[in-house]
């Protein structure tokens, strides 16, 4: 099945909408307009966050990359559609394939070291350990 005219480019859209309206107002219509990137799930402990971000059929040969930017986990890659076909000829188009990018913020300050990562069952587990380091900064003041 060929595209149908005047169809949506839903990843064109994507990237211009970004462009004019930046990378939160994706985070706050996520649930609104396709999936643009992954689905996840986040909570907190004491020590740690964890993040469950929801990659299915990602595999070893398909680009992931994760970066801190400031509190923010910026995801990127791409997962490739298993098909025989081109995605264009589905005849039901729903799951997320692709190119993808989603931004995260995190609550709390981190360093890149205190990540770590695993991947299971279509799920990439990001653990972030919570730094507890005293920032007092000692104040001496002269005595005159």
């Amino acid at each position: 099945m060929k595209r149908k005219k005047g169809q949506l480019n839903w990843e064109a859209f994507s990237d211009n909408v970004e462009k004019v309206l930046g990378e939160d107002f994706w985070n706050e219509m996520h649930h609104v307009i396709p999936k643009r990137g992954p689905a996840y799930d986040f909570f907190q402990t004491e020590k740690q966050g964890v993040l469950i971000i929801e990659l299915p059929g990602l595999t070893k040969d398909d680009p992931l990359q994760l970066v801190q930017e400031g509190t923010f986990l910026v995801l990127k890659g791409e997962i490739t559609p298993p098909y025989p076909v081109p995605t264009d000829e589905l005849l039901h188009n729903e799951r997320m394939k692709g190119k993808f990018k989603r931004v995260i913020p995190i609550p709390f300050h981190f360093s890149s070291d205190d990540i770590v990562t695993s991947y299971n069952d279509g799920l990439l587990v990001v653990t972030i350990f919570k730094r507890h380091d005293n920032n007092e900064i000692p104040v001496e003041l002269d005595h005159q």
